[in-house]
């Protein structure tokens, strides 16, 4: 198996990564986030603004952007069972490639300039491949969603109507055009101080 080191070595390749003792702890404790809502939501919270944050300088690509966008997104209406199409051994290991690419120590130490996001990357990279059909058809799921919450029939019928909460249906619609603009992290808070995360957790 390829590592890198500090002097110079081959960078890791996502199998590398995967299969590291770093990711497998991650793996092992994912399931853990997805019972505890406030750690996942943090999680999902900060891997949306580290991605954000370094899209920037380099250190992230385009594609990874848009890919860890839609990974926050996956994970968090899967688990809010509101979408249903991902089975739940890919939704463990969809939450471990984000903790992990959340945590500063991993197979390649984050503050290492520059470098220090390729196991990152070529984790992000590898799970993407490897879950594609999963992934397009969540993406079909999202467009067709949005095409009928934007349908004006649709609207006309259910303009009137209030929700639970007691919002219309309108107020409803521009809500969950936001969400979708915000790659679902509206309504994710971070979790409180003192949560309950153990030493090992690094994020």
């Amino acid at each position: 198996m390829a590592t890198y080191n500090s002097s110079g070595g081959a960078a890791p390749s996502g199998n590398d990564v995967a299969g590291s003792a770093f990711f497998k702890k991650f793996l092992a404790s994912a399931e853990q986030y997805i019972q505890q809502p406030s750690r996942l939501k943090d999680v999902l919270v900060k891997a949306f603004n580290k991605a954000r944050e370094n899209k920037e300088v380099g250190t992230l690509a385009h594609e990874a952007w848009e890919t860890i966008q839609s990974l926050v997104r996956l994970v968090r209406l899967s688990v809010s069972g509101e979408y249903t199409g991902l089975p739940t051994t890919t939704i463990i290991a969809a939450v471990a490639v984000l903790v992990y690419f959340v945590s500063p120590i991993d197979l390649i130490p984050d503050f290492i300039p520059v470098v220090g996001y390729l196991d990152d990357m070529a984790l992000i990279a590898w799970f993407s491949t490897s879950i594609k059909k999963e992934l397009d058809k969540f993406h079909e799921w999202e467009a067709a969603k949005a095409a009928t919450l934007a349908d004006p029939q649709q609207f006309a019928a259910a303009a009137s109507a209030t929700s639970t909460n007691g919002g219309s249906y309108a107020n409803q619609l521009v809500l969950s055009q936001e969400s979708a603009k915000n790659a679902g992290t509206v309504n994710l808070p971070s979790a409180p101080a003192g949560a309950g995360q153990s030493a090992t957790d690094d994020v």
